[in-house]
C-alpha cells in the first residue's frame, strides 16, 4: 500500500484469507521492510487443480510483466522458479546447502515406496493440460523441447 507495487502468485491453500502474501525473494524483502500490515491480498482466480493455477499464471505473469516497474515479481509465471533456469549458485550458496543437508536423514527405500503409493494416477485431461502448458512454454520460449 506505501509504494502501490504487486506481486502476483500462486498459492494452494484451504484458507483463501490465510496470512500468506508469497514466497518471492523481493516480495519477502519488501514485507520484512514495510511490514505485513502494509500489505494486502486480494485473491483473483480460485482453481480445482493446480495446473489450470500454472496456466493463469503463465497468462499472467510474462517477461513484460516482470520488467515493470510497479511489480515485485522477479520470475515468469508458471511452475515456480523458471527464472533460475541457466544460473549456478555461489559456492558459498552451494556449501550452505550441503551444510544443511546434513542435518537431514538420507530417504529411506521404505519411505519412498510409501511416497509412490500415495500418488495419484494422473487423468487423461489433466495429462493434456499439463501437456498444453508445456508447448505454450516452449513457445514463449521459457523451456527447451
Amino acid at each position: 500500500m506505501l509504494n502501490n507495487k504487486i506481486y502476483i502468485g500462486k498459492h494452494q491453500t484451504e484458507d483463501p484469507n490465510d496470512r500468506y502474501f508469497g514466497s518471492g525473494r523481493v516480495i519477502l524483502e519488501a514485507i520484512k521492510k514495510y511490514g505485513k500490515e502494509n500489505f494486502v491480498k486480494t485473491v483473483l482466480h480460485v482453481y480445482d487443480n493446480e495446473n489450470e493455477m500454472n496456466l493463469k499464471e503463465v497468462e499472467i505473469i510474462t517477461k513484460e510483466f516482470i520488467n515493470r516497474p510497479d511489480t515485485y515479481n522477479i520470475g515468469v509465471g508458471g511452475e515456480g522458479g523458471p527464472h533460475f533456469k541457466g544460473k549456478k549458485h555461489s559456492e558459498e550458496t552451494v556449501n550452505h546447502l550441503k551444510k544443511l543437508r546434513a542435518n537431514y536423514p538420507p530417504i529411506t527405500e521404505e519411505t519412498r515406496k510409501k511416497l509412490r503409493a500415495k500418488r495419484k494416477p494422473c487423468s487423461e485431461e489433466t495429462k493434456r493440460k499439463i501437456s498444453e502448458t508445456r508447448l505454450k512454454r516452449i513457445a514463449a520460449g521459457l523451456i527447451k523441447n
